[in-house]
This record gives structure tokens, C-alpha cells and sequence, in this order.
């Protein structure tokens, strides 16, 4: 039996050879409606002259095993039989990965996904995780359409504010290392940032209670200047300044990683800043000498992107030295020349960098870059606490590491302490990390979230625990049935089925749409809210019908319902990156 995609192609086809004007729009059922598939045939009514029966029987033509059908305005919906079912479970019992929980629709897509492109000052923090599981969803989700992913992660490594945690190594940790202080390489380097920012904030502050106005403070302070010079010293190449900058950022990296191998996220390819920025100077050294930016009178270079709506965008300071615009179109360029047959290049950024965004894309266009409307920005939200907005320079960022660690004790406290500890502990990552990613999963990426770790792990709730349990759930009513000897049998016991045993079925059914939306809209929400729904299903059946108990034919058919869940669930967990606990 063909999946979703595949009877939408057929059924497609075969309305072109019955010479239909136009295609009906196939859509699940509203829940407050009856059926299982809903055709919107609005458009194919002035070819029928107004008759709706006579277009709604053209639609049904080509399309087997319906149950029954009923015309509601411009809308069809239909039910199928009982056999449609049967030919459905057994083929996402032969077949699952081909075609139901894996597609090839976008077989020839081919995507670079570019996150969490950090700054080489500071640890990863929970707005960093919304970053990485976005886009490790997004990156799983479109491999199981089909597509070639490269997971790219573009690492900050220098700039004004590298500078500033160098220099506040220097005039306040100086010599300590993060073996010395016994910290992790990112978060010491992070101390070194907000110490710096402490001490630059109260030379602003005397600057302003002398009178100074703010945008020029924030310029004169000593420790600002200070990390200019260093900046400069850095782009000239001197090697005191490479050396300190090099040692800080391997302490960086290693916390990075540690980080990243908690998580198991891996990446296919590394862009770093420091050599990005080069490529980008002479791409606007040549838009200069093409005439498409230009000199101001003090040496900097701007592009006037005014046509565009965009205002003027400065390219280089006056100093010569690279902003951030310069770099990423460097990094640009480089994308498409590592990677020629790239069809979408995906940039998750938060939604602040909306604008720069749009200039980079403009800014690509005006250069004459073919590939600039293959460039695509995953904008969303920031990730908030209850007790407000996070900031770096003031120290009141949650770090990753320290959240990862409050979500395995959670989790921890609702294990078994039967179980040995390394089991429980086990546990507690997988159910603490599904907890978390869910929670950052389920909202729309262009809305801010409001983080509470104590609704995350709610077993009971909209949350990655319960789909967890689900999952765990099904697979222990599996092992049961095996050792009962009832196998799982797609053959119905009766030529109707229970309204709970249709429920799932539709859902379970409709798998392979959520999976194509969730890719190709960059909305791992979509999958999420699913996957909710598809277990709140399979709970009702698991709670009201009897699998083991009942007579071997019903038993063994909606232990196929089980298997079919599992199978499902178990695809949604894994393309929103969440643990697949063995226990729960």
C-alpha cells in the first residue's frame, strides 16, 4: 500500500486524466468534523456547473476502499474501510522507513544548516539550546525527506568582544588558568567578559557623571579603548596577542565540545571568524572598486542599500578593521564554493538580527551572487526566565551546562530508586534532555519562551516526558504480548472499528504530511504538537481497550495499533532529537 505522498501523486495523476480544471486541496479532517480526509473541491464547482456531488464523485473516482463520504458546501470528506487500515498497518509494518517515517520527497534538495554560531567569550547558554535543538531538528527533519544535510556551525572567534574577554583576563585573572581555577574552559572565559563589562559599565558611569554624553562615554572609557588597541594588534598579527587569543579560545573550545558531546550534536563543517573576515574584506575591497559601495570621507566603507529599504550599512571602520556583515559575507562565499550544488543555506540567527539579515541578502544581490535567494534566515525568539530577560554582561545569563544539569536532577527525583544508580542516571539524562528540548521545540520559532524547568518535566503535560512515556509505555505492552505469544496481526476482527481504534489510525496516518510541514516551513513545532496529539490517542486506547486481555483477534489487531504508534512516535522523538529512554 502506497504512504501519503505516494497516493497524493497517484491520486493526483489520475484526476489530470479525468481532465479535472483544477487539483483538490487534501487536508486531515477538523476534529469537529467526521472523517478522515477532507477535499476542498471549491474550485472545481463552475467546471460541475455548481453541482458538488457530481465533482465530489469525480474526486472519489480514483481513490479505493472508502467507507463513506458526504459533501459539506465545497468541502468532501471521507472515511475508509477497514481494509484501507489493514493495507495501511501492514505496510508500516513491512515498510515503515520507506515511505512513512521516511520519504524522498526532497531527495534533490541539498541544505547547509548553519547554528549555533557562538561567541568565543562566553559558555553556551539557554538561548544557545533553542538554537541547537532548532537546528538539529531542522537538519534530521529534512534527512527524512530525503534531503543531503551539512550541519555548519560558524564560530565568533574575534572581534571587540573577544578582545574584551582577553583584556579582562589580563587586568583581573591574569595568570589563571581554567585548570588553576578549576572551571570549565567556557565558563572561566565568560568570568573574564563580565569582569571586563563590570569595570567598563563604572568607567561609563563617571564619564556620564561628568557630564560626557552617553554615545560618547561608551567610546572614551579607558578599558574600551584599551580593547580597540587590542583588536588592532590582534588584525596587524602580533604574536603576544595571537598567542593569548589562541590559548583562550582552546579554553573555550574544549567547553564547547564537552557541551556539544552531552547533547550529541556534531557538525559536518566549521566556519571560524578569523578566517571568514579576510574573505570578507576583499569582497568589499571589490564592491568598492566596482562602485557598488563606497568611501566616506574618514575612510570607512558604506553600502547604501536606501533603494532597498535598508538605509546605509558601514562595511569597514575607519581603522580598516572588519564589523560583523563583513565577515558573514566571506563566510557566504565560502558556503557556496565548498558546497556548489547547495540548494537552501539556512541560517538560524535570532529574530534581533531580523535586519542584519535582510542586509546580508541584499547585500549578496547587489555583489551579483546568483545563490542570494537560496539564503534562508530561521528567525525566532528569545528564550526568557520568570524572573525576566537574560544578559550576558551583567552575569545573569543561565549557562547550558548548569541548566542541563538542574534538568538531569529533576528528572533524577522521579526515577526509580530501585533501579541502580547508573540506570537511573541514565534515565534522568535522556527523560531531563527530552524535557528541555520539547519544551524549546513546541513553540513557534518567531515567539519568545518563557522557560519554567518545573512545567518542562510535567509527565502529564504538553511535554517531551510524556511523549517519552508513551513510547516506553508501547514498548513494554510489546514485550508483554511477546511473551504472551499474541503477535501483532493488521488483520481487523470486525468490519468496523472502535472510535478510539479510527482516532489513532487517523493520526498515525497522517505522519508523513506533519513530517514534510514541520521541514519545510523550519517548524519543528508543527512535529511537536503531533506528536502530542498522536500520544494522547494512543493513550486513550491504552487506558479503554484491552490489548492483552481481550480475545486473541482484537488483540492482535490492536496490538498492531501499538506497534504502528511506536514506530511513529518513535520517528517524532528522534527528528526533534529527543532520547528514546529504554525505561521511564
Amino acid at each position: 500500500m502506497p504512504f501519503w505522498h505516494e497516493q497524493l501523486d497517484r491520486w493526483q495523476q489520475a484526476w489530470r486524466n479525468e481532465g479535472l480544471p483544477a487539483l483538490p486541496r487534501v487536508s486531515l479532517t477538523p476534529p469537529d468534523r467526521q472523517g478522515i480526509l477532507t477535499f476542498n473541491i471549491f474550485p472545481l464547482l463552475s467546471h460541475f456547473r455548481g453541482n458538488a456531488q457530481a465533482a465530489a464523485e469525480a474526486v472519489l473516482r480514483p481513490i479505493p476502499h472508502i467507507q463513506h463520504s458526504e459533501v459539506i458546501k465545497g468541502f468532501l470528506n471521507l472515511h475508509f474501510s477497514v481494509e484501507f487500515w489493514r493495507d495501511f498497518l501492514t505496510a508500516v509494518l513491512e515498510r515503515a522507513e520507506q515511505g512513512y517515517t521516511r520519504t524522498a520527497i526532497a531527495q534533490q534538495e541539498h541544505l547547509m544548516i548553519e547554528y549555533p554560531s557562538p561567541n568565543t567569550n562566553k559558555p553556551l547558554h539557554l538561548g544557545h539550546l533553542r538554537n541547537l535543538c532548532m537546528g538539529e531538528s531542522v537538519s534530521r527533519l529534512w534527512e527524512r525527506l530525503g534531503a543531503r544535510v551539512v550541519r555548519a556551525n560558524l564560530v565568533n572567534d574575534r572581534g571587540i568582544h573577544i578582545s574584551k574577554s582577553m583584556l579582562g583576563w589580563k587586568k583581573f585573572f591574569a595568570p589563571l588558568t581554567p585548570e588553576t581555577a578549576r572551571k570549565k574552559g567556557d565558563h572561566f572565559v565568560g568570568d573574564c567578559y563580565v569582569a571586563f563589562e563590570k569595570a567598563y559599565k563604572e568607567q561609563v558611569d563617571a564619564l556620564l557623571a561628568q557630564g560626557m554624553p552617553e554615545s560618547e562615554a561608551l567610546i572614551q572609557a579607558p578599558l574600551f579603548q584599551e580593547a580597540q588597541h587590542l583588536l588592532r594588534l590582534w588584525e596587524k598579527g602580533d604574536p603576544e596577542t595571537l598567542h593569548l587569543w589562541k590559548t583562550m579560545n582552546d579554553w573555550v573550545y574544549a567547553g564547547f565540545d564537552a557541551t556539544f558531546a552531552r547533547l550529541g550534536i556534531r557538525f559536518d563543517k566549521v566556519y571560524y571568524e578569523s578566517q571568514t573576515y579576510t574573505e570578507g574584506k576583499k569582497i568589499v575591497e571589490q564592491g568598492l572598486q566596482a562602485g557598488l559601495f563606497y568611501r566616506a570621507e574618514d575612510g570607512s566603507a558604506w553600502a547604501d542599500l536606501s533603494a532597498e529599504g535598508l538605509g546605509q550599512k558601514i562595511l569597514l571602520r575607519r581603522d580598516g578593521t572588519s564589523v560583523y556583515i563583513t565577515q558573514d559575507l566571506g563566510t557566504a562565499d565560502l558556503k557556496f564554493r565548498d558546497y556548489p550544488t547547495l540548494t537552501r543555506s539556512v541560517y538560524v540567527i535570532g529574530n534581533e538580527q531580523d535586519h542584519h539579515m535582510r542586509v546580508l541578502i541584499a547585500l549578496l544581490r547587489r555583489l551579483g551572487r546568483t545563490w542570494a535567494d537560496k539564503v534562508y534566515h530561521l528567525s525566532y525568539g528569545m528564550v526568557e526566565l520568570p524572573t525576566g530577560r537574560m544578559k550576558t554582561r551583567e552575569g545573569t545569563v543561565v549557562d547550558a551546562d548548569d541548566l542541563l544539569e538542574e534538568m538531569h536532577a529533576r528528572a533524577y527525583e522521579l526515577t526509580d530508586p530501585n533501579l541502580p544508580e547508573e540506570e537511573r542516571h541514565a534515565i534522568a539524562e535522556a527523560v531531563g534532555q527530552g524535557a528541555l528540548r520539547f519544551y524549546l521545540l513546541r513553540t513557534d520559532p518567531s515567539k519568545n519562551i518563557v522557560f519554567d524547568p518545573a512545567e518542562s518535566i510535567d509527565l502529564k503535560g504538553f511535554t517531551g516526558p510524556f511523549l517519552q512515556y508513551g513510547y516506553v509505555r508501547a514498548q513494554r505492552l510489546y514485550e508483554k504480548a511477546t511473551q504472551s505469544h499474541l503477535p501483532p496481526n493488521p488483520s481487523p476482527y470486525a468490519e468496523t472499528l472502535h472510535p478510539i481504534e479510527e482516532s489513532l489510525l487517523q493520526q498515525l496516518y497522517a505522519l508523513p504530511s506533519f513530517l514534510e510541514s514541520a521541514a519545510t516551513t523550519y517548524n519543528p513545532a508543527l512535529l511537536a504538537h503531533y506528536g502530542y496529539e498522536l500520544t494522547r490517542r494512543f493513550n486513550e486506547l491504552y487506558q479503554n481497550l484491552p490489548v492483552l486481555h481481550a480475545e486473541k483477534a482484537v488483540g492482535a489487531f490492536r496490538l498492531m495499533l501499538v506497534v504502528a504508534y511506536q514506530k511513529a512516535i518513535g520517528a517524532v522523538l528522534e527528528a526533534l532529537a529527543i532520547p528514546l529512554p529504554a525505561k521511564m
